[in-house]
């Protein structure tokens, strides 16, 4: 949150606002300028079109009095030139508003009759025309006597040939005249001062109405932007709480983890000395080594021995889950061949099998050894293959079988026809102490370390452990260990070659 708001940022953040208020200026400006010239074009050719108007009625005017004064006057009458004069000057006293236009008609500079140009871009003008013989009306803006006038320039050429002798007429020793010949120019002004004031008000009008607009926005994306900054700003804020407070917790959660596991570490230590004890001393009593007893407290003998025995597995299951908890569970690595650890495993269980009505057997499997923790590979099968007998009611089966992928991997996989696990139920049963029964309906003893501690100690050889389950119709558990701790066994001798018995009969002894 400081970082939004150091000196540096606030410097880049003053000089961007800066840069798009002059941008905004700038645009406003040229607006207005555009607006400005627009207005000027429109009087320009607004005012063209007036002057064209004007010369034509003049033209016309003095063409017909020509045609009239041949045909029906004296010649001693007005020449059309004083004609033209007359109605000029008529049409300039006509004329008295500010904004009118007012027309002269001025001479070639050096062969004028009556009136020559005085200024010296008119001058340059009509010698031009004159020498060219272009009537092209030329217009251009005109300052004099502080005021401003939009002035055109029509320069007149001789088209009759009665206009040519009247005009050769008055040479005083000066070039005759000649049809086609520029004769001399319409010079129309039009004051321009109140409407290029009038243009200019509009236009700035219009300039500081942009401006204002665009300040506006401008404002507007300024406020939002900070807005936007304080919200990322806070929302950051609260997401670094966030994650400070959860990194706290996880901290917290391990060392409350790390501790449990120390605690249980400890105390299953602690508890397997005496109960070693109660072990040996409870099967001294059952098998009367020192003495005959009754059988009642033979009995008695052997239910105590048989409980310590399986208090002191339950320790051992939560032991190796401390171990595994606090990092400190090893392997011991050595080979077998796959039946060394199937084998005992069915022999342990195929008495509480049997007992419980359940079908133990195992389908053919691949001749390899197996390189790893043999203990904890036995442990792995027995915990699965006792849940298998546990969970299954009498009448059904549990089978083990196993495979090789392509890949080499060992698949060893212990399915049941037993009670099933629903889906939601599948990644609980993988969770230490956990049972799908309810403590005050229980049907099966049991700690819930059984999956846990297989799937941590496969997962200790670099496999995995997957699980899969159908309400009512039995559970399937796969254990796959890696292609690197498996090889195939090589071919021997007849002789030497194992004569394990069937495992289905290993079962049923």
């Amino acid at each position: 949150m400081n970082s939004l708001n150091s000196p540096a940022r606030r410097n880049r953040s003053e000089w961007l606002l800066a840069a798009m208020f002059v941008l905004v200026a700038a645009a406003a400006i040229g607006v207005a300028w555009g607006n400005y010239r627009r207005s000027v074009e429109w009087f320009e050719t607004t005012k063209l079109e007036e002057k064209l108007t004007a010369l034509k009625l003049v033209e016309a005017f003095v063409g017909t009095y020509t045609d009239y004064r041949m045909r029906h006057l004296a010649k001693g009458a007005p020449v059309p030139a004083t004609f033209r004069a007359h109605s000029i000057d008529l049409f300039n006293k006509k004329n008295t508003s500010l904004n009118a236009l007012r027309i002269e008609w001025l001479g070639i500079p050096g062969r004028e009759i009556a009136i020559a140009p005085r200024d010296p871009d008119t001058i340059d003008a009509l010698s031009e025309a004159a020498r060219t013989r272009d009537a092209a009306p030329i217009s251009h803006w005109r300052i004099a006597g502080g005021e401003t006038f939009f002035r055109t320039i029509s320069p007149s050429v001789a088209t009759q040939a009665a206009c040519v002798e009247c005009h050769n007429q008055h040479l005083n020793g000066r070039p005759a005249w000649a049809l086609n010949d520029v004769m001399g120019a319409f010079v129309i002004d039009v004051p321009a001062d109140r409407f290029l004031a009038e243009a200019l008000r509009d236009a700035v009008a219009i300039g500081c109405l942009v401006f204002l607009i665009g300040v506006a926005v401008l404002a507007a994306a300024v406020f939002r932007l900070q807005y936007q900054r304080r919200h990322a700003a806070v929302a950051a804020a609260i997401a670094a709480e966030r994650e400070r407070a959860a990194v706290e917790a996880k901290d917290a959660a391990e060392a409350a983890n790390r501790a449990k596991s120390e605690f249980l570490a400890l105390m299953s230590h602690e508890l397997r000395t005496p109960l070693n004890a109660i072990n040996g001393f409870s099967e001294v009593i059952a098998k009367e080594l020192f003495g005959s007893i009754s059988e009642r407290y033979r009995g008695y003998a052997n239910d105590i021995h048989q409980s310590g025995k399986h208090l002191l597995t339950v320790i051992g299951d939560i032991l190796e889950i401390a171990k595994a908890d606090a990092g400190r569970l090893e392997l011991v690595e050595e080979t077998a061949h796959l039946n060394d650890i199937v084998v005992p495993c069915l022999k342990t269980l195929a008495g509480r099998a049997m007992a419980g009505g359940v079908h133990l057997d195992a389908a053919d499997r691949p001749d390899v050894l197996v390189t790893g923790d043999i203990t904890k590979l036995r442990q792995i099968l027995l915990n699965l293959v006792s849940n298998a007998v546990k969970f299954t009611p009498p009448g059904g089966s549990a089978t083990v079988r196993a495979g090789l992928d392509r890949d080499g991997a060992l698949r060893l996989v212990v399915e049941d026809t037993g009670i099933g696990i629903a889906d939601y139920d599948l990644q609980r049963v993988l969770r230490p102490f956990e049972q799908i029964e309810s403590q005050f309906q229980r049907k099966h003893e049991g700690t819930g370390l059984g999956l846990p501690l297989a799937k941590v100690l496969t997962e200790l050889h670099g496999g995995t452990l997957e699980l899969a389950s159908t309400p009512g119709e039995g559970t399937r558990v796969t254990v796959i260990l890696p292609a690197t701790r498996i090889r195939l066994r090589e071919t021997k001798s007849a002789a030497n070659e194992r004569t394990d018995p069937p495992i289905s009969a290993l079962a049923r002894a």
